[in-house]
């Protein structure tokens, strides 16, 4: 299958799946863990009630005992522990600059312990697909490409019954002016051959604009084909013509009713040449239209 044929036929599920991602692209930026500008905030805010006069005592005693700090520390000659190595003495400030990791682990547990809550982490939040569900521009992407796709299904299936309307109204006319010159002949008297051409081009016409496999398409009108040359071939025969109607009124009804095609020479089952209902292959004058079922 050609690239070219293969973007055509699926157009809107590429399109859909374009406008999806774009919706994503869209989206999840803003609701992805970025940055949190109240946690900068948040830091110096724990880092002044740890270094406070009331806290000082507790987050030596908090440093030592989570191996931070020897024994016997203060806050004004402060012994940190790097590396399981006691280090030069220095002060509770002064190591809270200049050992951040270990400052932050013993300050902590600290304001969890005497803290307010707003010194505290935040809770987790909800999982990142909830987020997404319930970002407003989520929704609104969504809606928009809801009503998107809505209003093409319906123009595309507007169009396509317009489409099938149009097939039926040009079978109809031309299976009553086809009968109509098939009943002349019948009758030695001469047919109106101008009207069955006319007829013609616009069934053919027709049958190209109906959205059909390029085989139903082709066998169609090879159908159309064959009728039209027993219609007008010179030695008349009643009986063929009648019959090669009736093939042409199955192709055609299979297609207007939203059906597969009948393969070529074998439109019509045998035994049912002529299709119940339908008064011009039945010799009357005028034809049935062909009931649809809603178009292809």
């Amino acid at each position: 299958m050609p690239m070219r044929t293969w973007f055509r036929r699926h157009r809107l599920k590429l399109a859909a799946a374009g406008a999806i991602a774009a919706a994503g692209v869209a989206t999840v930026p803003t609701v992805l863990d970025g940055p949190d500008p109240g946690e900068a905030v948040r830091a110096d805010a724990r880092r002044v009630h740890c270094l406070s006069d009331e806290h000082r005592a507790e987050l030596v005693r908090v440093a030592i005992r989570l191996g931070e700090a020897a024994p016997g520390s203060t806050d004004v000659r402060f012994r940190p522990v790097r590396d399981k190595r006691v280090a030069a003495p220095t002060t509770l400030d002064e190591w809270s600059d200049s050992s951040t990791d270990a400052f932050t682990r013993a300050c902590e547990p600290l304001v969890a312990l005497t803290g307010a809550k707003p010194l505290q982490e935040p809770p987790a939040g909800p999982p990142l697909l909830q987020r997404i569900g319930t970002s407003p521009l989520f929704t609104l992407l969504l809606g928009a490409l809801l009503a998107f796709f809505t209003s093409l299904w319906t123009a595309r299936t507007v169009r396509r019954q317009t489409l099938t309307d149009q097939l039926n109204a040009a079978a109809t006319g031309y299976l009553k002016v086809a009968d109509g010159v098939r009943q002349a002949r019948s009758r030695g008297t001469t047919p109106d051959g101008g009207a069955l051409e006319g007829c013609r081009l616009q069934l053919w016409s027709a049958i190209l604009s109906t959205p059909l496999p390029e085989t139903e398409s082709r066998d169609l009108l090879r159908i159309l084909d064959d009728a039209h040359r027993t219609v007008k071939e010179r030695d008349f025969d009643d009986a063929r013509t009648t019959e090669q109607l009736a093939r042409l009124y199955g192709g055609l009804a299979r297609v207007i009713r939203g059906e597969l095609a009948a393969p070529a020479g074998n439109a019509v089952p045998a035994g049912n040449a002529v299709p119940a209902g339908n008064a011009a292959l039945a010799g009357n004058a005028e034809p049935a239209v062909i009931e649809t079922g809603g178009g292809r």
